[in-house]
């Protein structure tokens, strides 16, 4: 999210000490992101380094609640195993919310729910 007059820079500028140190990183870019550089500084009307600031600050904001789950190498049947015992303790789950809380895969998740529905071990919510 870029701001002008105020950008998300200037106020978190304006709000530390201005003894602070400061960093430069020499960054190369190729043709598309410098157009799209330019496309922001000019529709924005701020400073290369304000929309480098900027954008930088916008994505550590997005990424500050992501979360990362390291997935298990488990067997299908192991996995399907331990879906079951996770159903046998909810009403319903969705597939992400089992993925998540067995750190299995997303999509082999999806595919052994689907085995157990066909075998009626399990129902779609």
């Amino acid at each position: 999210m870029f701001l002008r007059k105020k950008g998300l820079y200037d106020v978190i500028h304006s709000y530390t000490s201005m003894r602070r140190k400061r960093y430069v990183y020499p960054v190369q870019l190729d043709d598309t992101v410098r157009e799209a550089l330019e496309k922001i500084t000019e529709k924005l009307g701020c400073s290369k380094a304000d929309a480098i600031r900027d954008a930088i600050l916008s994505y550590a904001e997005t990424i500050k609640g992501l979360e990362v789950v390291k997935i298990r190498n488990v067997s299908r049947e192991q996995a399907k195993k331990e879906i079951l015992e996770f159903l046998k303790k909810r009403d319903r789950a969705y597939a992400d919310e089992i993925a998540d809380a067995l750190r299995l895969d997303f999509g082999l998740v999806n595919e052994l729910l689907a085995e157990l529905w066909e075998e009626e071990r399990v129902e779609p919510a």
